[in-house]
């Protein structure tokens, strides 16, 4: 009888271990397919990211493509407009110079008899020629880039040259600098340079008002300054002043600055501005680099 229990209990024991141990393999597979599942939650993890950062590289690749796009058809859009008034601005400047030198012919020879009011009138004459003058030349400067042709030059001539072609009024005084510096440029794009920023300076001041120049130089670079003492620049379009187009005046093409910045650039200078008081700098190296 207590055989029989014995080998009741033994049986027991055997169905409990065999149990044990299915428990146990149960719990391995299960442990297995939990590993399994995580490393694929994982690789579910990388994929996302990857699609993540593929999505933003696409985003960025189209916004790019859509700008450049864009620049691209404003790009045609202003050559064509270049081209056209380039060949305007062309075919206007030889009646405007029949008109001016017509109206200097008058005033020479005919001075002592003409009367104030017709004088004043002929004055006005040659003052819209001369601004309408610049206003071509703005354009040309800004459509047509020609090869420099440098020399070296006196930059004191360079200013006269320039201050010479302009109609300054009389309310207005220019400072000039006591030295003068020898660089080596193109001489004729140099004193474009002068006489925009020189106009720029009048027209910021309402035609009254002082004008400085400073000339400074180091061992390789020549600075000349231009200030004015006009009200300044609006500190929120200081960033804007050499975009093309852009202009803060009733009257001009807003493609002078635009024009300077790619002269200075053409001689490997550079030009910034500050405000109040507006003053324009303009460093330009003193040899110009070697092209290989």
């Amino acid at each position: 009888m207590e055989r029989d229990h014995e080998n009741d209990y033994l049986n027991k024991i055997r169905i409990l271990e065999g149990e044990k141990q299915a428990i146990a393999d149960e719990y391995a597979s299960q442990q297995k397919e939990l590993e399994m599942l995580e490393k694929k939650l994982a690789k579910f993890d990388e994929i996302k990211e990857q699609r993540d950062w593929l999505l933003d590289e696409m985003t960025k690749k189209i916004n790019e493509l859509s700008r450049f796009q864009s620049e691209l058809f404003k790009a045609a859009r202003f050559s064509a407009i270049g081209e056209m008034s380039a060949r305007l601005a062309h075919d206007m400047r030889n009646p405007l110079a029949i008109i001016k030198n017509t109206v200097e012919l008058v005033k020479l020879k005919h001075s002592t008899t003409l009367s104030d009011d017709l004088l004043r009138l002929l004055g006005s004459i040659d003052d819209a020629s001369s601004r309408l003058a610049f206003q071509l030349d703005e354009v040309l400067n800004f459509v047509k880039i020609s090869p420099l042709n440098c020399d070296r030059c006196s930059l004191r001539d360079i200013m006269n040259s320039a201050i010479n072609k302009l109609s300054i009024p009389d309310q207005i005084k220019i400072h000039k600098p006591f030295n003068d510096i020898r660089i080596f440029c193109d001489m004729e794009k140099i004193t474009t340079v002068f006489t925009n920023l020189i106009m720029n300076a009048v027209q910021a001041m309402d035609s009254s008002g002082t004008i400085t120049i400073r000339f400074d130089e180091t061992t390789d670079v020549v600075t000349f300054k231009i200030q004015d003492s006009g009200p300044g620049i609006p500190e929120d379009l200081l960033d804007q002043v050499f975009e093309p187009l852009f202009t803060t005046k009733l009257r001009g093409t807003g493609l002078g600055l635009q024009a300077v910045k790619t002269i200075i650039q053409q001689h490997h200078g550079t030009i910034s501005v500050t405000n109040r008081p507006t003053i324009f700098s303009v460093s330009l190296p003193k040899k110009m680099p070697v092209k290989f």
